[in-house]
Protein backbone atom coordinates (compact mmCIF):
# COMPACT_ATOMS: atom_id res chain seq x y z
CA UNK A 1 0.00 0.00 0.00
CA UNK A 2 1.30 3.52 -0.77
CA UNK A 3 0.89 6.42 1.17
CA UNK A 4 1.17 9.85 -0.34
CA UNK A 5 0.69 13.08 0.82
CA UNK A 6 1.32 16.83 -0.16
CA UNK A 7 3.75 19.06 1.76
CA UNK A 8 2.96 22.84 1.24
CA UNK A 9 6.08 24.73 1.84
CA UNK A 10 4.52 27.43 4.17
CA UNK A 11 7.67 26.38 5.96
CA UNK A 12 10.27 24.07 3.94
CA UNK A 13 12.05 23.36 7.08
CA UNK A 14 8.83 22.87 9.13
CA UNK A 15 7.57 20.96 6.15
CA UNK A 16 3.97 22.59 7.31
CA UNK A 17 1.25 19.24 5.99
CA UNK A 18 -1.85 20.72 4.27
CA UNK A 19 -4.62 19.41 5.90
CA UNK A 20 -3.54 15.82 5.96
CA UNK A 21 -0.51 13.61 7.54
CA UNK A 22 0.87 10.48 5.87
CA UNK A 23 -0.46 7.38 6.89
CA UNK A 24 1.11 4.28 8.28
CA UNK A 25 -0.15 0.60 7.19
CA UNK A 26 0.91 -0.62 10.15
CA UNK A 27 2.91 -3.83 11.71
CA UNK A 28 1.61 -6.78 10.88
CA UNK A 29 3.18 -9.88 12.03
CA UNK A 30 4.32 -10.16 8.05
CA UNK A 31 6.27 -6.88 8.85
CA UNK A 32 6.49 -6.80 12.99
CA UNK A 33 10.73 -6.87 12.42
CA UNK A 34 11.07 -4.46 9.64
CA UNK A 35 8.35 -2.14 9.28
CA UNK A 36 9.26 -0.30 5.99
CA UNK A 37 6.31 0.61 3.78
CA UNK A 38 5.78 2.54 0.58
CA UNK A 39 6.04 6.65 0.91
CA UNK A 40 5.19 9.47 -1.55
CA UNK A 41 5.16 12.63 -0.57
CA UNK A 42 4.83 16.13 -2.70
CA UNK A 43 6.49 18.89 -1.77
CA UNK A 44 5.81 22.54 -3.14
CA UNK A 45 9.71 22.67 -4.05
CA UNK A 46 12.94 20.56 -2.77
CA UNK A 47 14.60 24.09 -2.09
CA UNK A 48 15.59 23.88 1.89
CA UNK A 49 16.25 27.59 2.98
CA UNK A 50 16.01 29.50 6.25
CA UNK A 51 12.61 31.09 7.19
CA UNK A 52 10.98 33.30 9.74
CA UNK A 53 8.86 29.66 10.81
CA UNK A 54 12.05 27.55 10.96
CA UNK A 55 14.76 29.86 11.19
CA UNK A 56 17.52 27.11 11.83
CA UNK A 57 16.80 24.99 8.79
CA UNK A 58 20.28 25.40 7.09
CA UNK A 59 21.86 24.52 10.40
CA UNK A 60 20.98 21.04 10.13
CA UNK A 61 22.21 20.67 6.50
CA UNK A 62 25.38 18.27 6.02
CA UNK A 63 28.23 21.31 5.37
CA UNK A 64 26.65 23.63 7.64
CA UNK A 65 29.50 23.71 9.76
CA UNK A 66 33.03 22.89 7.11
CA UNK A 67 31.09 24.94 4.65
CA UNK A 68 32.01 28.57 6.67
CA UNK A 69 34.60 26.59 8.83
CA UNK A 70 37.16 25.84 6.43
CA UNK A 71 37.65 30.23 5.86
CA UNK A 72 40.76 31.75 6.78
CA UNK A 73 41.30 33.71 10.05
CA UNK A 74 44.33 36.59 11.26
CA UNK A 75 47.32 36.03 9.60
CA UNK A 76 46.42 33.58 7.19
CA UNK A 77 43.87 35.44 5.18
CA UNK A 78 45.49 36.08 2.50
CA UNK A 79 44.62 35.73 -1.10
CA UNK A 80 46.00 32.61 -2.06
CA UNK A 81 43.50 30.74 0.71
CA UNK A 82 40.46 32.70 -0.49
CA UNK A 83 41.39 31.91 -3.54
CA UNK A 84 41.15 28.14 -2.72
CA UNK A 85 38.83 27.97 -0.05
CA UNK A 86 36.63 29.49 -2.77
CA UNK A 87 37.07 27.27 -5.31
CA UNK A 88 36.68 24.10 -2.45
CA UNK A 89 33.06 25.79 -1.96
CA UNK A 90 31.92 26.05 -5.42
CA UNK A 91 33.09 22.44 -6.56
CA UNK A 92 30.54 21.35 -3.54
CA UNK A 93 27.74 23.52 -4.56
CA UNK A 94 27.83 21.76 -7.68
CA UNK A 95 27.19 18.45 -5.74
CA UNK A 96 24.66 19.75 -2.60
CA UNK A 97 22.71 22.61 -5.11
CA UNK A 98 23.95 25.59 -2.46
CA UNK A 99 23.18 29.09 -3.60
CA UNK A 100 26.30 31.10 -2.07
CA UNK A 101 25.90 34.61 0.44
CA UNK A 102 27.20 37.25 -1.82
CA UNK A 103 30.34 36.86 0.05
CA UNK A 104 30.29 33.35 -0.89
CA UNK A 105 31.53 32.28 2.83
CA UNK A 106 28.04 30.61 3.52
CA UNK A 107 24.64 29.20 1.47
CA UNK A 108 21.40 30.49 1.92
CA UNK A 109 19.77 27.47 -0.11
CA UNK A 110 20.27 24.00 -0.90
CA UNK A 111 18.63 21.43 -3.03
CA UNK A 112 19.78 17.43 -2.28
CA UNK A 113 18.03 14.35 -1.69
CA UNK A 114 20.37 14.05 1.83
CA UNK A 115 19.63 17.23 3.29
CA UNK A 116 15.58 17.18 2.65
CA UNK A 117 15.14 13.48 3.89
CA UNK A 118 16.90 14.27 7.05
CA UNK A 119 14.68 17.56 7.10
CA UNK A 120 11.81 14.97 6.57
CA UNK A 121 12.62 12.55 9.14
CA UNK A 122 13.45 15.35 12.02
CA UNK A 123 10.43 17.25 11.71
CA UNK A 124 7.88 13.89 11.47
CA UNK A 125 4.43 13.75 10.28
CA UNK A 126 6.02 11.16 7.78
CA UNK A 127 3.80 8.24 9.62
CA UNK A 128 5.72 5.03 8.53
CA UNK A 129 9.36 6.82 9.13
CA UNK A 130 8.35 7.94 12.49
CA UNK A 131 7.11 4.08 13.50
CA UNK A 132 10.57 3.40 11.92
CA UNK A 133 11.86 5.40 14.53
CA UNK A 134 9.68 4.35 17.42
CA UNK A 135 10.59 0.94 16.59
CA UNK A 136 14.01 1.12 17.20
CA UNK A 137 13.55 3.01 19.97
CA UNK A 138 11.67 0.29 21.04
CA UNK A 139 14.15 -2.60 20.35
CA UNK A 140 16.56 -0.36 22.49
CA UNK A 141 14.37 -0.25 25.58
CA UNK A 142 13.85 -3.78 24.93
CA UNK A 143 17.79 -4.74 24.47
CA UNK A 144 17.22 -6.54 21.74
CA UNK A 145 18.58 -5.87 17.83
CA UNK A 146 16.00 -4.39 15.28
CA UNK A 147 16.32 -2.88 11.92
CA UNK A 148 13.92 -0.89 9.35
CA UNK A 149 15.00 -1.78 6.01
CA UNK A 150 13.19 -0.08 2.91
CA UNK A 151 15.16 -1.81 0.35
CA UNK A 152 14.64 -6.14 2.24
CA UNK A 153 10.95 -4.74 2.81
CA UNK A 154 10.90 -3.72 -0.81
CA UNK A 155 9.21 -0.40 -0.02
CA UNK A 156 9.69 2.57 -2.64
CA UNK A 157 10.10 5.60 -1.22
CA UNK A 158 9.52 8.65 -4.10
CA UNK A 159 9.55 12.45 -3.10
CA UNK A 160 8.19 14.71 -6.49
CA UNK A 161 8.74 18.82 -6.49
CA UNK A 162 5.58 20.03 -7.17
CA UNK A 163 6.95 23.32 -8.94
CA UNK A 164 9.44 21.65 -11.20
CA UNK A 165 6.35 19.46 -12.31
CA UNK A 166 4.40 22.52 -13.55
CA UNK A 167 7.69 23.50 -15.10
CA UNK A 168 8.78 20.27 -16.98
CA UNK A 169 11.50 20.35 -15.68
CA UNK A 170 14.06 17.33 -15.96
CA UNK A 171 13.28 14.10 -14.64
CA UNK A 172 15.63 14.25 -11.64
CA UNK A 173 14.98 17.43 -11.28
CA UNK A 174 11.04 16.81 -9.98
CA UNK A 175 11.36 13.32 -8.88
CA UNK A 176 13.71 11.64 -6.41
CA UNK A 177 13.86 7.93 -5.37
CA UNK A 178 15.43 6.73 -2.52
CA UNK A 179 16.94 3.13 -3.05
CA UNK A 180 17.45 2.49 0.85
CA UNK A 181 16.33 4.10 3.86
CA UNK A 182 17.39 1.34 6.78
CA UNK A 183 17.63 1.95 10.71
CA UNK A 184 19.47 -1.03 12.64
CA UNK A 185 19.67 -1.15 16.04
CA UNK A 186 23.19 -3.33 17.15
CA UNK A 187 22.59 -3.98 21.06
CA UNK A 188 26.08 -3.94 23.82
CA UNK A 189 28.31 -6.66 23.10
CA UNK A 190 31.31 -6.88 25.50
CA UNK A 191 33.21 -3.84 25.55
CA UNK A 192 30.77 -2.13 22.79
CA UNK A 193 28.28 0.09 23.55
CA UNK A 194 24.91 0.04 22.15
CA UNK A 195 24.70 1.61 18.39
CA UNK A 196 21.77 2.58 15.96
CA UNK A 197 23.22 3.00 12.26
CA UNK A 198 21.20 4.33 9.43
CA UNK A 199 22.03 4.57 5.99
CA UNK A 200 20.22 6.56 3.48
CA UNK A 201 20.82 6.10 -0.44
CA UNK A 202 20.03 8.03 -3.81
CA UNK A 203 20.22 7.21 -7.18
CA UNK A 204 19.21 8.97 -9.77
CA UNK A 205 16.95 7.72 -12.57
CA UNK A 206 18.47 6.60 -15.89
CA UNK A 207 17.27 9.05 -19.06
CA UNK A 208 18.11 8.99 -22.94
CA UNK A 209 21.07 10.37 -24.04
CA UNK A 210 19.25 13.14 -25.61
CA UNK A 211 18.13 13.84 -21.73
CA UNK A 212 20.98 13.84 -19.95
CA UNK A 213 22.37 17.25 -20.44
CA UNK A 214 19.24 18.39 -18.61
CA UNK A 215 19.24 16.73 -15.81
CA UNK A 216 21.01 17.50 -12.09
CA UNK A 217 24.50 17.03 -11.64
CA UNK A 218 24.32 14.53 -8.32
CA UNK A 219 24.19 11.01 -9.85
CA UNK A 220 24.22 9.32 -6.16
CA UNK A 221 24.72 9.29 -2.69
CA UNK A 222 25.45 7.03 -0.03
CA UNK A 223 25.09 8.21 3.38
CA UNK A 224 26.00 6.34 6.37
CA UNK A 225 25.35 7.65 10.37
CA UNK A 226 26.04 6.04 14.05
CA UNK A 227 23.91 7.33 16.55
CA UNK A 228 24.55 6.50 20.58
CA UNK A 229 21.46 4.26 21.23
CA UNK A 230 21.07 6.05 24.81
CA UNK A 231 20.30 9.01 23.05
CA UNK A 232 18.55 7.62 20.04
CA UNK A 233 15.51 9.47 19.99
CA UNK A 234 11.91 8.75 17.69
CA UNK A 235 11.21 12.45 17.92
CA UNK A 236 13.67 15.22 16.59
CA UNK A 237 16.89 15.40 15.13
CA UNK A 238 18.91 13.45 16.35
CA UNK A 239 23.29 14.30 16.57
CA UNK A 240 25.04 11.48 15.17
CA UNK A 241 28.29 10.44 16.68
CA UNK A 242 30.29 9.46 13.07
CA UNK A 243 28.77 10.51 10.06
CA UNK A 244 30.11 10.14 6.33
CA UNK A 245 28.23 11.01 2.40
CA UNK A 246 29.80 10.01 -0.60
CA UNK A 247 28.27 12.07 -3.54
CA UNK A 248 29.22 11.01 -7.13
CA UNK A 249 27.81 13.64 -10.05
CA UNK A 250 27.85 13.58 -13.88
CA UNK A 251 30.75 16.17 -14.71
CA UNK A 252 32.83 16.22 -11.68
CA UNK A 253 33.85 13.54 -10.22
CA UNK A 254 32.71 12.73 -6.81
CA UNK A 255 33.43 13.90 -2.96
CA UNK A 256 33.39 12.51 -0.07
CA UNK A 257 32.65 14.21 3.77
CA UNK A 258 33.43 12.69 7.47
CA UNK A 259 32.45 14.20 10.03
CA UNK A 260 33.83 13.14 14.16
CA UNK A 261 31.45 14.97 16.43
CA UNK A 262 31.89 12.17 19.07
CA UNK A 263 35.82 12.84 19.41
CA UNK A 264 37.84 14.56 21.68
CA UNK A 265 38.45 16.68 18.71
CA UNK A 266 36.25 16.87 16.73
CA UNK A 267 37.21 17.07 12.62
CA UNK A 268 34.92 17.19 9.06
CA UNK A 269 37.01 15.75 6.38
CA UNK A 270 35.99 16.57 2.70
CA UNK A 271 37.80 14.26 -0.06
CA UNK A 272 37.64 15.57 -3.22
CA UNK A 273 38.45 12.83 -6.21
CA UNK A 274 38.12 14.09 -9.80
CA UNK A 275 41.33 12.97 -11.45
CA UNK A 276 40.02 13.86 -14.71
CA UNK A 277 39.83 17.50 -14.19
CA UNK A 278 41.68 20.03 -12.37
CA UNK A 279 39.55 21.72 -9.13
CA UNK A 280 42.42 23.13 -7.20
CA UNK A 281 44.98 25.29 -8.02
CA UNK A 282 47.41 23.65 -6.22
CA UNK A 283 50.67 25.10 -8.54
CA UNK A 284 51.81 27.42 -5.39
CA UNK A 285 52.48 24.12 -2.96
CA UNK A 286 53.40 21.36 -5.66
CA UNK A 287 56.58 20.93 -7.58
CA UNK A 288 56.71 22.17 -11.22
CA UNK A 289 56.19 18.42 -12.02
CA UNK A 290 53.12 17.15 -9.99
CA UNK A 291 50.14 16.21 -11.29
CA UNK A 292 47.54 19.32 -11.68
CA UNK A 293 44.81 17.38 -10.82
CA UNK A 294 45.77 14.82 -8.12
CA UNK A 295 43.25 11.59 -7.72
CA UNK A 296 43.26 11.95 -3.64
CA UNK A 297 42.48 15.06 -1.89
CA UNK A 298 42.06 16.15 1.56
CA UNK A 299 40.86 19.15 3.08
CA UNK A 300 41.15 18.13 6.70
CA UNK A 301 39.00 21.09 9.24
CA UNK A 302 40.45 20.70 13.32
CA UNK A 303 37.25 22.28 15.24
CA UNK A 304 39.68 22.16 17.94
CA UNK A 305 42.76 23.45 16.40
CA UNK A 306 40.97 25.94 14.09
CA UNK A 307 42.86 24.86 11.42
CA UNK A 308 42.55 23.15 8.28
CA UNK A 309 45.16 21.05 6.73
CA UNK A 310 45.38 19.78 2.97
CA UNK A 311 47.07 16.68 1.54
CA UNK A 312 47.30 15.11 -1.75
CA UNK A 313 48.54 12.43 -3.70
CA UNK A 314 48.50 10.57 -6.84
CA UNK A 315 48.74 7.07 -7.96
CA UNK A 316 49.31 6.06 -4.64
CA UNK A 317 46.80 3.05 -3.53
CA UNK A 318 44.83 3.51 -0.48
CA UNK A 319 46.11 0.43 0.98
CA UNK A 320 49.65 -1.97 0.34
CA UNK A 321 51.01 -5.02 1.21
CA UNK A 322 52.50 -5.13 4.53
CA UNK A 323 56.16 -3.83 4.11
CA UNK A 324 56.93 -6.35 7.28
CA UNK A 325 55.39 -9.67 5.52
CA UNK A 326 57.70 -12.16 4.51
CA UNK A 327 56.31 -13.07 1.06
CA UNK A 328 58.06 -16.11 0.92
CA UNK A 329 55.03 -16.88 3.94
CA UNK A 330 52.20 -16.92 1.15
CA UNK A 331 50.94 -18.48 -1.56
CA UNK A 332 50.90 -15.20 -4.17
CA UNK A 333 51.32 -11.53 -3.55
CA UNK A 334 47.23 -10.67 -3.22
CA UNK A 335 47.44 -12.91 0.03
CA UNK A 336 50.02 -10.68 1.86
CA UNK A 337 47.96 -8.63 4.49
CA UNK A 338 47.26 -5.09 3.29
CA UNK A 339 47.92 -2.34 5.27
CA UNK A 340 47.38 1.41 4.94
CA UNK A 341 49.63 3.10 2.71
CA UNK A 342 50.88 6.66 4.47
CA UNK A 343 52.01 8.00 0.87
CA UNK A 344 47.93 7.74 0.04
CA UNK A 345 46.54 11.10 1.43
CA UNK A 346 43.59 9.57 3.06
CA UNK A 347 46.70 8.25 6.04
CA UNK A 348 48.94 11.17 5.61
CA UNK A 349 50.03 12.60 8.90
CA UNK A 350 50.45 16.32 9.78
CA UNK A 351 53.56 17.46 8.94
CA UNK A 352 52.71 15.57 5.04
CA UNK A 353 50.36 18.73 4.62
CA UNK A 354 51.01 20.72 1.25
CA UNK A 355 49.20 23.90 2.74
CA UNK A 356 47.69 24.89 5.91
CA UNK A 357 45.86 27.93 7.50
CA UNK A 358 44.11 29.12 10.77
CA UNK A 359 40.88 28.70 9.93
CA UNK A 360 37.07 30.39 11.51
CA UNK A 361 36.03 26.95 12.19
CA UNK A 362 32.54 26.23 14.19
CA UNK A 363 32.14 27.32 17.90
CA UNK A 364 29.48 24.02 18.32
CA UNK A 365 31.96 21.98 17.43
CA UNK A 366 35.43 22.99 19.57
Amino acid sequence: MRHSCLFVAISLALLTLSGCRVESGGSDDSSAFNPADDVDLTFRTFDLTDTEQAPDTLSFTRFSDFYPGIEPAGNDDTAGNQQLVESIRRHIDQFIGAQPTDDGKAYTQVRNPLDLMNQVISVGRVDNFDEGRRYIRERIASGEAGNYNTRSAGAIIRFTDQDAVANQEALNNRQWFYQTLDWRYQPPAENLDGKVYRVIQYVARNVEETEREQQPQLLSLLSGSRFNANEFSNLGYNQPEFATVDYVSRSYGGIELRQEFAAEAQKDTLYIKSPDQQILDLGSYQSADADPSPDCIRVELNYAMSEVRLYTSNNEPARIPDPQADPADYPTEEDIPRVPNENNCTYQPADQAITFWSAESAANRQ
